[in-house]
């Protein structure tokens, strides 16, 4: 048995959509603007003179979680649980408002027994059972969660190699060596992420965060790994990063977290030690409201590349690395977000001519949207992202042209669509297509990709 669809209920459908909206992963968000104080001094009187009506809750309620005031919406909405005929939906409302303050066992109370009211919509079901699960999850004192993606992708210029026929080689131009150019190949691959929040059960909420991420690929040109001078085929590689700190909000309940941390990891190419990541940083999110959010970071970290025969000078491309970067994303309708990071990089490399400084530059697009098909009712998403950065180097190369200096411009332009399968299965295609300009002949070059994986989520 299904609730009628009363005007009153009307109005509870359209504040849950809201709460819901207050949820940054949400794609039922809604934009509306922030009612005056006259208009929530005016839904007050209305309930002080009708104590009794749902309707008057209701709207007080709605006015008051579109003001950002969660708690006064919540007593608003208990208060109508006192009536016989209070619709089911008020228990979905309500386990979103306390999740969303961070209550996360009341907010499972109330969302089981939404679920248990035989009236609660098909609809109203699924979100709840979808909110539900991720509750159950922040219940915990440790939580692990993560994702596994096997895929294949295509590539015209794997190995970066320049399109140009013409390089130097110490000031003189040459002709660039037959097998030097670019090449296309096909690779599969593997991605992993593992998150692990320990909390720490203080008001701050304050937890251990702790993220790994591993990477492995194989091209089907590479038969061996035999460490030849010259080698230009891609590298296969295997790549492990993490980082580690506590995450905690220093002003709660404000909506700054903030989280200084450890930064560690490593790579291998073809087999062997490629080069490790270590140091530290900082990273932050500031919800300025349900649609503005602004974020930041912070990173200072000692790359170290390790002696190999077939590699030219690899150990001085290693060096100390600062990146500092804000980004923001802004909801421009529902399901749809704008999301932009401005960042700067300064390297100061083991030589000179390895060191660089420049700004970086990404946009991106994100539409969510029905599954054309499928029956799962889960959302389809696709972002259209853009990006560049700038490259200046400190000093001259000897081996290349010892008077130019060189300066590179990077941009890349991608589509990325992810469509699941089930609430934990899901398929991902890329498209990408980079251009790298350089002063110097040697470093320009393009590139476009093609993959597609699926992804497993646990």
């Amino acid at each position: 048995m299904t609730e009628k669809k009363t005007p009153v209920l009307a109005k509870h459908q359209a504040l849950l959509a809201f709460c819901l909206g207050t949820l940054a992963a949400s794609v039922t968000a809604q934009n509306i603007a922030p009612p005056t104080p006259p208009e929530v001094e005016q839904a007050f009187r209305e309930v002080i003179a009708n104590a009794n009506s749902a309707d008057a809750r209701t709207k007080y309620a709605t006015l008051l979680v579109r003001a950002g005031n969660f708690e006064g919406g919540i007593a608003a909405l208990e208060g109508l649980l006192l009536m016989p005929d209070a619709p089911a939906s008020i228990r979905v409302e309500l386990g979103v408002l306390y999740y969303r303050l961070g209550s996360y066992a009341i907010s499972e109370s109330y969302l089981r027994a939404a679920l248990e009211d035989p009236r609660l919509e098909p609809a109203l079901k699924i979100q709840a059972d979808s909110l539900l699960r991720d509750v159950v999850q922040r219940n915990k004192t440790t939580q692990l969660s993560g994702s596994l993606m096997i895929g294949v992708r295509g590539q015209s210029n794997p190995t970066g190699a320049t399109d140009n026929n013409q390089v130097y080689y110490l000031g003189v131009p040459v002709a660039r060596g037959k097998d030097a150019g670019p090449k296309s190949d096909v690779d599969t691959h593997v991605w992993g992420k593992l998150d692990h929040v320990f909390d720490l059960d203080k008001q701050n909420e304050a937890a251990v965060v702790t993220s790994l991420v591993a990477y492995a690929n194989h091209y089907n040109s590479v038969d061996s790994y035999t460490k030849q001078v010259g080698y230009s085929k891609p590298f296969d590689l295997a790549i492990l990063a993490g980082s580690t700190g506590i995450r905690f909000k220093p002003m709660a309940p404000t909506e700054l977290t903030i989280r200084p941390h450890l930064i560690f990891g490593g790579a291998l190419a073809n087999g062997s030690a490629y080069f490790t990541n270590t140091g530290f940083g900082i990273d932050g999110d500031y919800r300025v409201s349900e649609s503005l959010a602004w974020g930041g970071a912070y990173e200072n970290t000692k790359l170290s590349f390790s002696s190999r025969e077939d590699m030219a000078n690899v150990t001085l491309q290693g060096g100390t690395r600062q990146a500092v970067r804000l980004n923001a994303s802004v909801e421009a309708a529902p399901g749809r977000f704008l999301l932009a990071e401005l960042g700067y990089a300064d390297q100061d490399g083991n030589a000179v001519y390895t060191g660089y400084r420049g700004p970086q530059l990404r946009v991106s697009y994100l539409l969510s949207y029905g599954a054309p098909f499928g029956s799962m009712g889960l959302p389809w998403t696709t972002t259209l992202s853009a990006s560049t950065l700038r490259r200046d180097y400190r000093g001259a190369d000897p081996s290349v042209d010892s008077l130019t200096v060189r300066n590179d411009t990077e941009w890349r332009t991608s589509l990325l669509n992810y469509m699941p399968l089930t609430r934990d299965l899901a398929l991902q295609f890329q498209l990408e297509y980079s251009n790298t300009s350089s002063n110097i002949s040697n470093f320009s070059n393009t590139n476009t990709s093609g993959s597609l994986g699926v992804i497993w989520k646990y």
